[in-house]
């Protein structure tokens, strides 16, 4: 209800109040200040002419307001019929200043004293009535104009009075779909001589006016619709009980001369089509009891909440159940506590600890940017950095390319899962992207895609595809109609088991969805291809089908402004099309990157979507088995219901053992799919702890119900209350909002103990499942609890969100990249920065010694002595030339050589294995064979072929790599200490200089300093380089030791097992048996086997020493321009020729020297472990 109070500048010298409405919304029909006129609205009104008044400024609200004949003296009537006459003439009223709300209000005929009567029957005629007349307690005395408080009411007052109020009859033969009436600001009319400007007010028949200001709660949706469906009614109207403007007091018209009020033009409704729908006579009686009484909700609300308490039915929204509706504007104005209420901030969650510190070095990092910044923006005033082979140009390159510096860093985390586990919603979770990725649609040709999310700085969305090639489209393709046919070619009275049958249906169905989505006209005009063909012309033909299409396709990156065409786009290339005429591109896809805007992936985080590893297309389960091999994190994901048991999270913690892959965890989806009851039955432990939670919920339900009913004895009409009786009403009222609050609040209470314990017992379930791994990391999340509140306020949604798990995975994962950053961010701050910094020092001193000839020519001979030294990292003779070699040579001598001789004794071994597996049931062997060599029954149990088959060159191969592996790092030391002795040389020829003047000894001690910095940089990328090397060689060892299907002895092997699963029919089984033998004992594997392992071990160690000598390169270069500042001639000039740039620039390097030396300092201990320097 508005409310009145005085302004100290305006309201004494008018006399006229202001209005200040209040933050509670009122709908008021026939609340009343002083007098009013009728308003008349029927089928049969005119539009009437506009009544000008005058008052003083007003100012509209944000939001819409519909303020009809408010007024504090008297307004002129307001007529709409066709019968009524245009009003021409302009009427003075005095009216306050009205500052409306931001929120909508509705008051027809609002007014201080008396006001007409709104009388409408089923014949259109107006029926006069008198208001009564009481006197207000709140008289304005010197303007003789009241002032107006509204007593504490229930907050939806219908005809409640103040002075007197109308009656309300309405007419039940109008049909009740035709729109109530707006009101606009009409800002056409312009102010007049000595006026301040008037608002004016167009009446529009748009519905959202009222529609707005329904807000009790989403449940009250049939009152705004019952109300905009209303029409009011009436014939020409009546002055009874209305002032006439004839008859107004003087004094009115005398106080509104200097103000002036807005003008309200209204418009005829428009013409609703008839619907043939019967007239709904109760509407407005509807809704009004369910504003009041909000019976509807409660009662479905607690309904909710019993069903997740009782039943067997999902849990409850993840908030309380008041809070997962959408709040309405009136319920956010009572409280105050939602509008304006910001939602939950992903930069605002707990960040790791590796993170607060990188916090506190991002500032740092901030601020030694902005110091390279400075020192580009210094070195390009000068037009010395124009010209060429200029030492400023180069410098100022330099500087530009520093303040570009960020960690180079890059982590990638992996989700490996099946289809409908809810993957895609833990992606949009992770990244805060509601409806980014799409779940695969069903079927068999799901998406095999992956797909790699990559942090840009843009708003936009950029995917960019990567296909196969032709020639792994062609082993695709091959194996496929080699099953297509396979499975085409059996007969009823095929000698083969169910089990054998139903794998070969699968892989055929498989086939035919891929040809199908890949080629699907083409198949259509030539389905012979499948079958007729010869296999060879088929499958050429396919080939070049393949080709034609992959040369349409778009190489360059889609960008999108909308994630809504993003994900269309996104789900077009990875799953199924429904158009028959169109191709699918998922079957020629081997990944997809997508750029985004993502604060997980903001410190250099990849987050990869791939299959699962049970892909039928063994090409593509090859792909992800790879691609898992280079992640930092692997997450197999499963529903958590099924976590234990889930075969996916099996073979991804299988895989992990073989390759030796510490970095595996689990996140179980769908933690809040629990019951209570169930949870009661099924914990006996927590059964009093969840009994007394439950009670706890249904004494607040049950005081719920008691104030419901107690609501429900004051009957449905308002009107008839006492004044009394109203405010029990509305206390009641406000106690049963708490009441539902303390329930709701019980209900989320017991939903998160019991979706908390589950998950504690579900993560050590898994953990003692999988070898009492006390190191698995396993995250059970609810995507459905984090979506059901993320929009809601903070206060609101906090609760639900730190339940769903989300925040703690996406803290893990951040977590993962964090510390490599650190370590880069300091040696950018303590290293690169300042050996720019002595490069530019140099230049300026250069310019500024005046040595003697004898001087110039020691330094001259110092320099000469220096770059011998450095000759000795670079010449053809060098030991960093040799780096390739010597590795090799280590490898040769104590695997290769080891392993040619021992390769007969291997391949006994192998053929022995086969031997023992020929003694198996030809069902047990074929499914074995299905699956590669590893597989489980009942009967033989767990067994890899690969394994057992190489296991004896594993066991004498152990030592022989262990040995070499603890003599590569011994060798990568004595490397690294090489260059830094050639490093440490180099100084001390530079304090050898004899009798250096001044200006020489400063240049010298500048040249030493930047030495250093070159050297440590140097280290620095050394130790990166021999790591990754480390992780490489980790990467070979797995190769060519573990039996895993991307394995040196899993390819060798891939055909054999192959040629096995197309052997059908009789006597099938013995030649998949000979096939499986023959591979194992062949000479050749273990040959091939070493061949491929010396070609992956080079390939390596080459690297290695490519990576080394471009980082000695690197620094070198930098030395040599250093060196040239101080000998050459030429920049000795360019410095002396521009001596006002010069002294500009060494001032700006003092006071960078003491910028740098505060960012150092501010970054002291943030970082433990920091190499210590040496010389």
């Amino acid at each position: 209800m508005p409310t009145q109070k005085s302004n100290a500048a305006g309201s004494e010298a008018s006399g006229t109040p202001f209005y200040t409405p209040s933050a509670t919304p009122a709908i008021v029909f026939g609340e009343e200040r002083v007098a009013s006129t009728p308003f008349v609205f029927g089928p049969d009104a005119r539009q009437p002419e506009a009544l000008p008044m005058s008052s003083p400024s007003y100012k509209p609200s944000v939001s819409p307001s519909i303020i009809s004949g408010e007024e504090c003296g008297a307004s002129a009537p307001f007529v709409c019929g066709p019968s009524s006459a245009r009003h021409s003439e302009t009427r003075s009223v005095s009216c306050p200043v009205s500052t409306p709300s931001a929120t909508p209000s509705i008051a027809f005929s609002e007014e201080h004293v008396p006001s007409p009567s709104f009388l409408f029957d089923r014949s259109g005629a107006s029926l006069p009535t008198t208001p009564t007349q009481r006197t207000s307690s709140h008289n304005d005395t010197a303007s003789n104009t009241p002032r107006y408080t509204p007593p504490v009411t229930p907050p939806f007052p219908f005809g409640e009075q103040r002075t007197s109020s109308p009656a309300f009859t309405f007419r039940l033969d109008v049909h009740p779909d035709t729109p109530l009436p707006s009101v606009e600001l009409d800002q056409s009319v312009t102010a007049t001589s000595g006026e301040s400007s008037p608002s004016s007010m167009a009446h529009t028949s748009s519905s959202w006016a009222l529609a707005s200001i329904v807000d009790q709660k989403s449940e009250q949706a049939d009152l705004t619709q019952d109300i905009q469906n209303l029409r009011l009614n009436s014939a020409t109207p009546v002055a009874t009980g209305a002032v006439n403007s004839h008859q107004r007091p003087s004094h009115h018209r005398n106080t509104s001369s200097t103000t002036s009020t807005p003008s309200i033009h209204i418009t005829p409704m428009p013409t609703v089509v008839d619907s043939g729908e019967p007239a709904r006579e109760d509407s407005l009686v509807r809704g009004i009891d369910a504003l009041r009484m909000d019976k509807d909700h409660r009662s479905l609300q607690s309904s909710d909440t019993e069903q997740f308490l009782r039943t067997e039915s999902p849990a409850i929204s993840g908030s309380r159940e008041t809070a997962s509706r959408s709040v309405s504007p009136s319920r956010r104005r009572r409280s105050g506590s939602n509008t304006g209420a910001t939602t939950h901030q992903v930069e605002d969650e707990t960040p790791p600890q590796a993170l607060v510190r990188e916090r506190e070095l991002q500032a740092a990092l901030r601020n030694a940017r902005s110091v390279t910044t400075r020192m580009a923006e210094i070195l390009s005033s000068s037009r010395l950095h124009e010209e060429r082979d200029s030492s400023i140009g180069s410098l100022h390159q330099q500087a530009i390319n520093l303040s570009k510096f960020q960690p180079p860093s890059l982590r990638i985390v992996g989700l490996v899962g099946d289809s409908g586990v809810g993957k895609s919603s833990l992606i949009n979770s992770l990244l805060d992207k509601q409806g980014l990725a799409r779940a695969s649609n069903s079927g068999a040709a799901c998406t095999c895609v992956v797909t790699e999310y990559h942090y840009h700085e843009q708003d936009a969305f950029i995917i960019q595809v990567e296909y196969f090639t032709l020639d792994q489209l062609r082993s695709q393709l091959d194996e496929l109609l080699h099953a297509y046919r396979d499975y085409e070619a059996l007969t009823p009275n095929t000698n083969i088991t169910d089990k054998e049958r139903e794998a070969l249906k699968k892989k055929a169905n498989l086939a035919s969805s891929t040809f199908s989505a890949s080629f699907k006209r083409r198949i259509a005009q030539i389905p012979g291809i499948l079958l007729s063909f010869p296999f060879d012309q088929a499958l050429e033909t396919m080939i070049g089908w393949a080709s034609e299409t992959l040369r349409r396709q778009e190489t360059m990156p889609e960008r999108f402004e909308r994630i809504t065409q993003f994900s269309s786009r996104l789900s077009q290339l990875t799953s199924e099309t429904d158009d028959a005429s169109q191709t699918s591109f998922w079957p020629f896809i081997q990944k997809i990157r997508v750029y985004l805007k993502a604060h997980i992936l903001s410190k250099g985080l990849v987050i990869a979507d791939l299959p699962g590893l049970r892909d039928l297309n063994s090409a593509r389960q090859n792909v992800t088995e790879r691609y898992v091999r280079q992640c930092h994190q692997i997450f197999a994901v499963a529903n958590i219901g099924r976590a234990t048991t889930d075969q996916g999270v099996v073979e991804v913690l299988e895989l992990a053992r073989h390759a030796r892959i510490n970095n595996v965890g689990v996140v179980c989806t769908k933690s809040d799919e629990i019951i209570a009851n169930e949870a009661r039955n099924d914990w006996p432990a927590e059964r009093s702890r969840i009994d007394a939670l439950l009670l706890k919920y249904d004494n607040a339900k049950e005081q719920v119900e008691g104030l419901m009913a107690d609501i429900e004895e004051f009957g449905s009409d308002v009107d008839d209350l006492c004044e009394e009786d109203r405010q029990d009403l509305f206390e009641l009222q406000q106690e049963l909002r708490r009441a539902e609050k303390t329930m709701n609040d019980a209900g989320f209470e017991i939903q998160r103990h019991i979706i908390t314990v589950r998950n504690q017992k579900v993560t050590r379930g898994l953990r003692k499942q999988y070898g009492n791994n006390t190191n698995l990391n396993v995250f059970c999340v609810s995507n459905k609890l984090y979506w059901d509140v993320r929009q809601k306020s903070v206060q609101v949604s906090m609760p639900s969100i730190q339940t769903s798990g989300i925040i703690d995975l996406r803290r893990h994962c951040i977590s993962i990249v964090a510390d490599s950053h650190i370590r880069a961010a300091k040696e950018y701050i303590q290293e690169e920065i300042p050996a720019f910094l002595g490069s530019v020092q140099l230049w300026v001193e250069a310019g500024a010694g005046n040595g003697s000839a004898e001087r110039k020519q020691q330094i001259l001979e110092a320099m000469s002595a220096v770059d011998q030294e450095l000759d000795k990292l670079t010449s053809p003779v060098s030991r960093i030339n040799s780096i390739s070699h010597s590795v090799n040579s280590k490898f040769d001598n104590q695997i290769g050589a080891y392993m040619r001789d021992r390769a007969a004794r291997w391949g006994a071994g192998a053929h022995d294995a086969s031997r023992d597996w020929q003694q198996w049931h030809h069902a047990s062997f074929s499914a074995f064979c299905r699956n590669y060599g590893e597989h489980y029954t009942r009967t033989i149990g767990s067994k890899c072929w690969n394994g057992e088959a190489m296991s004896t060159m594993k066991e004498d191969l152990y030592s022989q790599w262990v040995n070499l592996e603890r003599s590569l790092p011994a060798y990568l030391e004595q490397t690294n200490v090489f260059i830094e002795s050639c490093f440490i040389r180099v100084i001390n020829t530079l304090k050898k200089i004899p009798n250096a003047d001044d200006g020489a000894r400063a240049g010298i001690r500048t040249l030493i300093a930047t030495f250093r910095h070159r050297r440590h940089l140097l280290s620095y990328d050394f130790e990166n380089i021999t790591d990754d090397f480390r992780a490489q060689i980790s990467a070979v060892q797995t190769d060519a030791l573990s039996p895993i299907r991307t394995s040196i002895i899993g390819t060798l092997m891939e055909n054999k097992y192959k040629r096995a699963n197309r052997e059908y029919g009789s006597g099938s089984d013995r030649r998949r048996k000979d096939i499986i033998t023959d591979g194992f004992s062949s000479p050749a594997l273990f040959n091939d086997h070493r061949r491929r392992f010396k070609e992956r071990f080079v390939h390596v160690s080459n690297e290695l020493e490519t990576k080394i000598r471009n980082a000695i390169a690197a620094q070198l270069a930098f030395v040599a321009t250093d060196l040239n500042t101080m000998r050459d001639q030429n920049v000795v000039l360019e410095s002396e020729r521009n001596p006002e740039f010069r002294t500009q620039l060494a001032a700006e390097l003092v006071l960078v020297e003491d910028d740098m030396g505060e960012i150092r300092r501010s970054i002291e201990g943030i970082v433990p472990g920091v190499r210590k320097r040496v010389g």
